[in-house]
């Protein structure tokens, strides 16, 4: 299974990346839950508005994996995510600055799709390369 978990994963990421939002949550199970960097709980809805949001955003925004661990069920994924902020966020008025924030996700997988995915990045980080 950790071979087609971490192909999973590339999909997932491959799709974000076109920005293709329907074929990314293709890949996770209709009850998944996402736990935000925030604490924030989502379900598979919730998950879908919050990543069409962050797109409004950060239109331009990719994703490059650094770094991909798979053992059984589970993926771990270091990534690094790009984009430029051009709407408010946060109360901060569009900057045009190109952002560089690293992020984890942790994904656990049943019948072939994500079911649990817990995310870390750092939000401090994020409001400092808007604000400098």
């Amino acid at each position: 299974m950790t071979i087609y978990c971490a192909r999973a994963v590339e999909k997932i990421f491959e799709a974000w990346n076109r920005h293709d939002l329907d074929v990314m949550m293709d890949n996770f199970s209709d009850d998944m839950i996402r736990i935000g960097a925030s604490g924030t709980r989502y379900d598979k809805k919730g998950m879908l508005e919050d990543m069409a949001w962050f797109l409004s955003i950060f239109p331009d925004a990719r994703i490059r994996v650094d770094r991909m661990v798979s053992q059984g069920y589970a993926v771990w994924v270091e990534f690094t995510i790009t984009g430029t902020h051009k709407k408010e966020l946060f109360g901060i008025p569009a900057t045009d600055k190109e952002i560089e924030i690293p992020g984890v996700w942790i994904l656990d997988f049943e019948d072939s799709k994500v079911k649990l995915c817990k995310e870390y990045w750092n939000h401090r980080r994020l409001m400092l390369e808007l604000s400098e």
